[in-house]
Formats: C-alpha cells, structure tokens, sequence
C-alpha cells in the first residue's frame, strides 16, 4: 500500500511540475517583467541578491541535468547491446524505459530491473533473470563509480574527489533527490562565499 501511495504521490508530483513548466514557457516574457519590477522597488537589495543567487543556482542545476542526461543515454546504449546479446524483443522501447527510469540518480537503474526481470523471465527463466542482474550491478556500478563523477566534475569543473564526496554526503542526508540537488547546492554555498570554480 505505501509503495502504492508513493507512486501516486510521485505521479501527482511529476503531473504538477508538467503543467507549471507548461504555464511558464507559456507566459515566459509577462513573468520576466512581473519580476523585473521588484527591481526598483523597496525590496531591490533583496531581489539583487536572490536574483544573482537564483541565475547560478539554476544553471548550476542545468549543468547537473546535463550530465544525468549523458549518464543516461549511456546506460540505455549499453543496456541495448546488452539486451540485444540476449534476444530481448522490442529493443527500442526497452531502450526508452531505461532511458527514462535512467534519469534518476542511481535508483533509476535498480528500478528498471523490475520490468526487465519479469521479461527476463518470460524469454528464460531464472538464468536469464540470473542475467539481469548481473546486468543491473555492472551498469549500477558503472553510473555510481565512473560516469556520475566524472561528467560531473567535468560539467561543473569540480575535482572528482569533491564531486564523489557531496554525492555520497548529499546523498545520505537527502536520499535520491541528494544526487540531483547536492552538486548545485554545493556550487551555490560557494557562490555564497564568493570562491570561483572556473580557472
């Protein structure tokens, strides 16, 4: 039941921020000159500063989704030719299943592991679901230890060191959405501090 719940909570979640994006593609240029208007009032010291702040935090974040993007193109290139050693059918939609649960953080490659087991085993039993696994822990591996920090340190121009110790610390204090925002948040404490990644 709560798995149940969690999933119509994620749903609602992803139907929410589907429709906000919509309406702010849509009305881009009006809020862009609602907000410029806290410029020249009271509050202009204030919004200066979110403004600043809020410019590199979103592009910090960019950066972020820019490499899960690659990370996850990878996964679904890899897990293709994988799949397709193996038989699997319908291969190109397989591959955009993956890509997409790909698209978050680390759990998105266990995640896929659920409806690539039960056709796993409906093409071969359990040595074929044997095979997924397998599968899964060596692309898991791949994303955790190799692709998540090294295209993020190379997006970000952090070492990989840093980039390898906020995943495993934002990670842990934030769960799944740590990886996402952990970087950019990071980035934005710096940026707070004045300390320039770039040269």
């Amino acid at each position: 039941m709560d798995f149940l719940t969690n999933i119509g909570t994620v749903s609602l979640n992803v139907f929410i921020a589907l429709i906000l994006s919509l309406f702010f593609m849509i009305e881009r240029v009006k809020i862009n000159k609602f907000a410029s208007k806290f410029g020249g009032s009271k509050v202009s010291s204030i919004y200066s500063y979110i403004k600043y702040f809020g410019r590199n935090f979103i592009n910090s974040f960019g950066k972020v989704m820019q490499a899960q993007i690659m990370i996850a193109f990878i996964n679904s290139i890899i897990s293709m030719l994988f799949l397709w050693l193996l038989n699997f059918p319908q291969l190109l939609g397989l591959g955009m299943m993956i890509f997409i649960f790909s698209l978050i953080p680390v759990a998105g490659t266990i995640i896929s592991l659920i409806p690539l087991s039960i056709i796993a085993f409906n093409i071969g039993g359990g040595k074929m679901i044997l095979y997924m696994i397998i599968m899964i822990a060596v692309l898991h591996a791949l994303e955790s230890y190799i692709l998540n920090p090294k295209l993020m340190s190379a997006k970000t121009e952090l070492p990989v060191f840093f980039v390898f110790v906020i995943l495993i610390i934002s990670q842990h204090f934030m769960g799944v959405w740590g990886l996402l925002i952990g970087i950019p948040l990071f980035i934005f404490i710096l940026d707070i501090f004045n300390i320039k990644l770039a040269g």
